[in-house]
């Protein structure tokens, strides 16, 4: 019923020296040092964006380096061959992700892709050691939280420190939503800069009435339009040379390699006394469009994290604001000047309690908010609403920029035409799909070409053109004729589960069990492997499915399209059972 390849997956011996892994449930500022040998490095393992339940780890230098070796695979660099073996020391996490989830990049403290053996070492200023986080193929790395005003520098790798400013550094406000407050982002020189253009601009581009929207028009695009919930004025600034630095340090700063099909552009904003912006979103749900994929851990693109620019220092109010956090304070806070601008029934009202009360970031020249829309796992994050708080004295200008985690919805047909041939060098069929839509099948060794356009990403997989995506390509814009997409078999590394009471020799296997699937729902209920189809059920009906111990299933009604109301995680035990009605909480 889906790829049994997927699952029989070559367990490959352990490294011939097993290091000990030690779970640590201290918090990570009061790790203990180590001295350095140059011979060998100890650093603590962690899941993408997490600070609890860390692994010690202690490699040598031979070690790093023979993962290429024995990886069995040609391509392999040695960043992803340390990713993967790292993979088998700790749990790493992807939403609805079959287990193991196979890491394909490892990111430093600091924010550096771990590509050499030297960047394990202990740091250099502090004699720390380094930890090292695991971030699942596909989706994006999110900076660890570690615990309340906890301040990480970013290393002059990952964002080059502007001159007159110093090295920029995070401060860690909330894990959930996560959010940070980013210094020395931006000089003045630069705020002022971004001002002066957003001031100069006439016609079309001139500062305007801020609108709001996220459907689809008929053109593709987005439509917007003016909203009660949003009172500041804006415009955009796409080219300038003071944008582009902000655009392109947006993009060092959340680790996605730029790419102007992920962003929206650089908005800048003005709010003058009275104005703001209701509580909201950045991320794009399936209401926005059912025929887009807005989730990252399927292999879907979507707002993925948020940075706000704070170009001048505002008399009074102004915070981004984040409701759905814990209170940090009471109403006895809230200034009653401030609410006394507001009707008693207004939203402006309601938000400007919430900014008293709620965590919120101030607007402080050069620095920036960074929150994201996406958790670490890949879900939509839905406790990332927030909102400008209105202005209470003086003037406030900030510059945005939303990154995505792939080619941004609403850019479907930007770029000039181009031509692509695909080779499936696969032992089976492969369906081709852009944006979820059927675009042909390539038999083993076949070879399609298509006309597209550029920025366009199409996603190749097995079964049917809505199945697991073994492979993507985005249209680039060089060459214009004759663009090669060689489809590969998907790559599979065999991990094993180290576990300090189990002998190092033991083998792990994964023998198959039977699932019994009752549907006592008064509807049809389909039932969805990674957002793969494998049966529907009508009222009442029962199935068996043959799956594996950690296959993760979904029960959604009508269709495997719609949202998951249920989820089902095999067990060990060859036959089990899986009542499916909605109000189960049992599972």
């Amino acid at each position: 019923f889906h790829n049994q390849s997927r699952f029989t997956m070559t367990m490959r011996p352990l490294l011939s020296l097993l290091v000990t892994v030690v779970l640590l449930f201290q918090p990570v500022a009061s790790l203990q040092t180590v001295s350095a040998n140059s011979n060998s490095a100890t650093f603590t393992l962690y899941d993408n964006g997490s600070s609890q339940n860390g692994v010690e780890m202690e490699i040598s230098f031979d070690q790093f380096h023979s993962y290429v070796a024995s990886s069995n695979v040609d391509d392999i660099t040695p960043s992803e061959a340390f990713a993967i073996e790292m993979s088998s020391h700790i749990e790493v996490s992807k939403y609805m992700a079959p287990k193991p989830v196979i890491a394909t990049r490892a990111y430093r403290e600091d924010g550096e892709l771990i590509t050499d053996f030297d960047q394990l070492l202990p740091n250099d200023s502090t004699s720390q050691n380094r930890r090292v986080y695991l971030v699942a193929e596909g989706l994006e790395f999110v900076w660890p939280f570690v615990e309340y005003g906890y301040n990480q520098t970013v290393s002059d790798k990952v964002v080059p420190p502007t001159p007159g400013t110093g090295r920029v550094f995070l401060e860690s406000l909330s894990e959930t939503p996560r959010v940070f407050r980013v210094y020395n982002m931006a000089t003045e020189e630069e705020a002022n800069a971004i001002i002066e253009t957003a001031l100069s601009k006439t016609g079309d581009g001139a500062l305007k009435r801020s609108t709001v929207g996220s459907a689809k028009g008929t053109d593709g695009g987005i439509d917007a339009k003016e909203d009660r919930g949003r009172t500041s004025e804006n415009s955009w600034d796409y080219d300038s040379p003071a944008a582009k630095k902000m655009i392109a340090r947006s993009f060092q700063l959340t680790n996605i390699e730029e790419d102007d099909g992920k962003r929206d552009g650089l908005q800048v904003v003005r709010y003058i006394p009275g104005q703001g912006y209701n509580i909201h979103p950045d991320y794009f749900t399936t209401q926005d469009d059912s025929d887009f994929d807005f989730h990252p851990y399927s292999g879907g693109s979507n707002r993925f994290a948020t940075v706000f620019m704070y170009l001048n220092e505002p008399e009074e109010g102004g915070n981004t604001a984040f409701p759905y956090t814990s209170d940090i304070g009471s109403l006895d806070d809230v200034p009653q000047h401030a609410l006394d601008m507001f009707s008693s029934s207004s939203w402006e009202r309601r938000v400007t309690k919430d900014c008293y009360t709620k965590l919120g970031v101030p607007p402080k020249l050069g620095t920036a908010a960074l929150f994201y829309s996406i958790t670490p796992d890949g879900q939509i994050d839905e406790s990332s609403h927030h909102a400008a708080c209105p202005l209470i004295k003086g003037t406030k200008w900030g510059a945005n920029i939303w990154i995505w985690n792939k080619q941004r919805y609403g850019d479907l047909r930007t770029g000039e035409p181009r031509t692509i041939q695909m080779k499936n060098q696969c032992d089976e069929d492969v369906y081709i799909s852009w944006e979820r839509k059927d675009n042909g099948v390539i038999k083993p060794g076949g070879v399609l070409q298509m006309n597209s356009y550029e920025h366009h990403r199409f996603k190749a997989s097995f079964g049917s053109h809505k199945g697991e995506k073994i492979a993507e390509f985005t249209v680039q814009s060089e060459p214009v004729e004759g663009q090669d997409w060689i489809i590969k078999p998907p790559r599979q590394h065999g991990l094993q589960t180290i576990d300090s009471s189990t002998n190092d020799n033991n083998d792990v296997t994964n023998s198959g069990v039977e699932v019994e699937v009752l549907n006592y729902e008064e509807h049809e209920v389909c039932i969805s492997w990674e957002w793969n189809e494998i049966i529907i059920l009508a009222s009442k009906e029962e199935s068996v499915i043959e799956a594996f111990e950690g296959d993760v299933f979904a029960a959604s009604f009508l269709s495997c399209e719609n949202e998951p109301f249920m989820e089902y995680t095999v067990s060990a035990s060859k036959t089990q059972i899986w009542e499916v009605f909605e109000d189960n909480d049992e599972l």
